[in-house]
């Protein structure tokens, strides 16, 4: 038997049990007790008991497609601008892609001949202020002396003539001073002209007085010529090779094309700064060495080619070309040039000069169909024949 404050105990709890079991409750013998009921009728409300374990909140991973983190949308957005910019450029690249006639090379060319004849305009009047109070005049013995080298290349490939600069005066008018007198008082004389990249026939040659300059150029129609070069090319021959040379740059557009390819780099850099977050400065740097340097020296490789042809075609000795850059080489090795070929904007040196070796062959051959070298060649022969008999 159970002493009864423990069966008290026992009651209560077996009250509580059949409480929540929804069971009448026994008071003394049998009593009945009312079930709860809702508030909203008399059906009994019964306290349903889970025998399961309780339940957790539960981790639902968002679907990418529907809950994309904004940053993901910023790049994805920013990637189809870039691809669509790539395209339209790779478009543009593609529609002004051109060979060049003389080599049959492909390049990228978008400047019109209209264009250029504004930009010959903008570069002579540039070259007028640069040089000013160092341009020898028209009639000066070594301007006379490069013109008529000029004239030969140009007439005999049909490429054009001179223009004056100027009226032509005297050597007993000029002053005693004939290498710092400055001739182009006036500017451009009057008339337009195309130039010769666009079709004209019309050249500008400024000889300028500066003995530290050891260079030549040509560009849209405008050939300048530095009294440094001079001792370089040594006579009448080697000035020919290089004014080939220069001229060839203008017969092949070279500088619309750099021009034009400057734009290609600097997309390029954009792309690389905007796809892989280089630095400008990088990216520049990238496009330089990989792009712009290389470029540069296919462009002079080119222009030894054409110009070799144009000194052919004016009978002078392709020879002289390679034995002019053997020279260069020199002077370039003892006033210390770098040797880094991709560092330069030309050639190196031996590669230069073995190029031109093996376009000799061509140029002699070119040379013996033109019966006006053929007279040439056979009058500088017989001069050099009997040249020791008068010495």
């Amino acid at each position: 038997m159970f002493p009864a404050r423990m069966w008290t105990t026992t009651t209560s709890i077996l009250r509580t049990s059949r409480a929540t079991q929804g069971l009448p409750i026994l008071a003394g013998n049998y009593l009945r007790v009312r079930q709860p009921t809702s508030s909203l009728g008399s059906t009994p409300l019964l306290r349903q008991l889970s025998t399961s374990s309780p339940r957790y909140a539960q981790y639902t991973r968002f679907s990418s497609e529907k809950h994309r983190h904004p940053s993901g949308e910023v790049i994805d957005s920013r990637m189809k601008i870039v691809i669509a910019l790539v395209a339209v450029g790779g478009t543009y690249y593609i529609v002004h892609l051109e060979k060049v006639p003389e080599t049959g090379r492909w390049r990228f060319m978008d400047i019109s001949p209209k264009y250029e004849t504004n930009l010959a305009q903008a570069a002579y009047d540039e070259l007028l202020a640069e040089f000013r109070g160092k341009v020898l005049p028209s009639n000066h013995p070594v301007t006379r002396h490069v013109q008529r080298v000029v004239n030969r290349i140009l007439e005999s490939s049909d490429l054009g003539h001179l223009r004056s600069s100027e009226p032509r005066r005297s050597l007993a008018e000029l002053p005693d001073d004939f290498w710092s007198e400055d001739p182009f008082t006036t500017g451009r004389p009057s008339g337009e002209s195309s130039t010769p990249e666009s079709g004209g026939k019309e050249w500008n040659l400024l000889v300028v007085n500066d003995p530290s300059v050891v260079n030549a150029m040509a560009t849209f129609g405008n050939i300048v010529v530095f009294t440094g070069i001079l001792p370089i090319c040594k006579d009448e021959q080697g000035l020919a090779a290089v004014l080939g040379h220069e001229i060839a740059h203008v017969v092949a557009r070279h500088a619309s094309e750099r021009y034009s390819s400057s734009k290609v780099f600097l997309a390029i850099a954009v792309l690389l700064q905007t796809v892989f977050g280089f630095d400008f400065g990088i990216t520049n740097l990238i496009s330089t060495l990989l792009l712009e340097l290389p470029n540069s020296r296919t462009q002079e490789y080119e222009a030894d080619t054409i110009g070799m042809q144009l000194t052919a075609k004016a009978c002078f000795d392709p020879q002289a070309a390679v034995e002019m850059h053997a020279r260069l080489a020199q002077y370039e090795k003892a006033h210390g040039a770098t040797s880094l070929e991709f560092l330069r904007t030309h050639p190196g040196a031996e590669r230069r000069i073995k190029h031109l070796e093996e376009l000799i062959p061509e140029a002699y051959s070119v040379q013996a169909s033109s019966p006006q070298c053929a007279g040439i060649n056979e009058s500088v022969r017989r001069f050099r024949e009997f040249a020791p008999r008068w010495s």
